[in-house]
């Protein structure tokens, strides 16, 4: 993602409390943080990992073009006359505090968008509806959410830019404090609270009080977006009616009519959905051409997003007809030999959204007569103690769903097959402790062009090399 602010080099001391090396005459246009990339005229930060320092890179950043060097490490080679060098205390705290600099310095109306499930769907379906209705929107193609990808996406807003979609992640207890300190948001919503990230949060409830922190630490005059439909949102609603000290707020539902965005729906196929509702109170029904009846909430609350950027009802109406899955989200393919269909849904899985795939894909009543419906699932990751539990309540789904065969892949293997064997299926079942090329075009010799396979799990199974063996463009 590009990040094209132009700054001085004295400004940028400034910004992230560093102390100049050098004679801070110099300017740059752009931020690079990847010596392999072009760094010509720009600002070049060096991260440091848990395996890796990419200060040891600052001497080739510099031979790159780079023009200022921030660093919290003394160089220890010989500077080019025309570079500068900035020194901190911890480069990627100082890139944070660039990017509160430039949040401030900017135009644009901040969304914070977090959830369990939903928040990167519904940043690109806010994007598309705004997007429609002729407003300049900043988002991130990809899911830049955490504690340097927040950033940035604060740093990759232009002047021109109205509104700046910000999608926010966490795996712990006050990382979104964390990120609210940075990104400031004008404008916050969670989509979504279920099972992720148990591994950090233990439970469900531990998940609710950390996704909570996008409201209780976001600025007091923030207009804050509630979804009415969840149990542990609509809580955090009922507590925000009871705090004067807050701005604005604005609610989605598929059941209460009475919510500034009420979405239902009306009709669902494999390949688009028919949703009819309110738009603060402008009636309509229209077709989006999306997998999936669970993107209703995610289609409300990128309504509520547009509503609060001013896009009037109508226009909204109109946006949400264009709006498109995400890769890797509810993506239809097609085998290029055999002709078999694919839904590719594999970005990211937790036991919610495992559990709304194979309700929308697997049920009889989506079952055409002449094909068969097939699964490819991966290791959901994160549920810590819950781990177990989690994998032999998708084993039991599975057997009992509709589907003609499955394949699973990870750490659970052994469980999911002693579960799903418990349930005496007479299912089709390849197992795997890992991805195996073998198992893949085992798979796809079965499949006929009639057939269709729904392909998801967590985004460290990389269930996108399933695709890769088929020859499936993506």
């Amino acid at each position: 993602m590009q990040m094209p602010i132009e700054m001085s080099c004295k400004e940028l001391c400034l910004a992230v409390e560093g102390k100049l090396l050098t004679k801070g005459t110099q300017s740059f246009k752009g931020i690079g943080t990847d010596t392999r990339q072009d760094l010509s005229g720009k600002l070049f930060v060096p991260f440091k990992g848990e395996n890796f320092d990419a200060h040891d890179f600052l001497e080739k950043a510099m031979n790159q073009g780079a023009k200022v060097l921030l660093t919290h490490k003394k160089i220890k080679f010989e500077l080019n006359p025309d570079v500068e060098v900035v020194l901190v205390e911890d480069t990627l705290v100082a890139f944070q505090k660039l990017a509160n600099f430039w949040r401030k310095k900017v135009k644009a109306t901040i969304v914070g968008i977090t959830g369990s499930n939903g928040k990167t769907t519904t940043k690109e379906f806010a994007a598309s509806i705004l997007k429609s209705a002729g407003i300049e929107t900043s988002w991130s193609q990809k899911s830049f959410n955490n504690h340097w990808g927040v950033p940035i996406s604060l740093l990759s807003i232009q002047p021109h830019h109205k509104v700046a979609l910000v999608e926010m992640g966490m795996n712990h207890p006050g990382e979104l404090k964390e990120l609210c300190e940075i990104a400031e948001p004008d404008v916050a919503v969670v989509t979504f609270v279920g099972a992720s990230h148990l591994e950090g949060l233990g439970s469900v409830e531990g998940v609710a009080r950390a996704k909570e922190e996008i409201y209780q630490h976001s600025p007091n005059e923030a207009l804050r977006i509630y979804n009415l439909d969840n149990e542990h949102t609509a809580a955090m609603f009922e507590r925000a009616q009871k705090n004067s000290s807050q701005g604005s707020k604005m609610t989605f539902s598929h059941k209460d009519k009475k919510a500034d965005v009420f979405l239902k729906l009306k009709k669902e196929s494999l390949k688009s959905l028919v949703i009819e509702g309110t738009i603060q109170g402008h009636h309509a029904e229209v077709e989006v051409d999306i997998f999936g009846g669970h993107n209703v909430t995610n289609l409300a609350a990128a309504a509520c997003i547009a509503l609060s950027a001013k896009v009037s009802p109508e226009q909204i109406w109109i946006g949400l007809a264009n709006c498109r899955s995400a890769w890797g989200r509810g993506q239809w393919l097609s085998h290029p030999q055999k002709k078999f269909q694919i839904l590719f849904d594999a970005y990211n899985a937790n036991p919610e959204s495992m559990k709304v795939l194979l309700q929308s894909f697997a049920r009889e009543r989506s079952v055409a007569e002449s094909g068969r419906r097939y699964a490819i699932l991966g290791e959901m990751k994160e549920l810590g103690d819950q781990t177990e539990e989690e994998h032999r309540q998708l084993a039991r789904q599975v057997a009992h769903s509709s589907l003609a065969g499955v394949w699973f892949v990870g750490e659970s293997a052994s469980v999911f097959a002693e579960e799903f064997g418990a349930t005496k299926s007479s299912k089709k079942l390849l197992i795997s402790n890992a991805y195996e090329q073998s198992l893949a075009l085992e798979m796809a010799s079965v499949l006929e062009p009639s057939d269709i396979v729904a392909i998801k799990g967590s985004r460290g199974v990389g269930l996108e090399k399933v695709l890769k063996d088929w020859n499936v463009s993506f």
